[in-house]
């Protein structure tokens, strides 16, 4: 399963603030109550409860090697900043692979992987079709109004929407203090992900 937090589907003229909004304490909601159900975690950003905190280019390179192993993995993966990773600019057939491939292995493996982006249609259009549940959090205030500015320093509760499969109301409510002292907020996320090249062939590979 893929499982996308955004602050919106497209660049459009909603209020909702971009940045600031919760999208990562979302996922850490959701990672954490896994993590309570027995789930090991992975994920490129610091968390209390992570299992291990690496980038996105070593969980994949750790996913193959436990297929490589026949190896069982009920891992979830967090990523934070998944647009600067698998980007939508690129749309090559390497880049179109490297996402069938990695979607197939996780699948294999019982893995599943969460991520959050401020627009989902800033990344990868194959990404997008393979990610099955889409969830937008709104910020409001304790006394009920939403807040859309990404620096406030008020309490806030978060409600999750789910935009796929589409629910009119919020799936999940929580507090976004409690949650925030479960990772860090400010942290800069320094990731980077190797699409592999597609090799030329030689002279000797075209006449064969």
């Amino acid at each position: 399963m893929l499982m996308a937090f955004v602050s919106m589907m497209d660049e459009d003229t909603s209020e909702t603030c971009v940045r600031g909004n919760g999208k990562t304490a979302s996922m850490t909601f959701y990672l954490y109550r896994y993590k309570l159900l027995g789930k090991t975690i992975w994920t490129n950003y610091y968390t209390t409860f992570s299992d291990e905190i690496m980038g996105f280019q070593q969980m994949i390179t750790r996913i193959k090697e436990l297929k490589k192993n026949n190896q069982f993995c009920d891992v979830i993966l967090g990523v934070t900043e998944m647009q600067k990773l698998i980007n939508s600019i690129g749309s090559s057939t390497q880049e179109t692979l490297f996402v069938d491939d990695f979607v197939s292995e996780l699948r294999k493996l019982n893995a599943d992987c969460f991520y959050d982006t401020q627009i989902f249609k800033s990344v990868h259009i194959r990404l997008r079709r393979h990610t099955e549940n889409v969830r937008i959090p709104l910020k409001y205030h304790l006394t009920g109004e939403q807040c859309n500015y990404d620096r406030c320093e008020k309490k806030h509760i978060i409600k999750i929407y789910s935009q796929i499969p589409w629910k009119d109301r919020p799936i999940k409510i929580f507090k976004a203090w409690e949650v925030g002292k479960l990772y860090r907020s400010t942290e800069m996320i320094e990731d980077i992900l190797l699409i592999p090249k597609k090799q030329k062939e030689t002279k000797e590979e075209k006449i064969l």
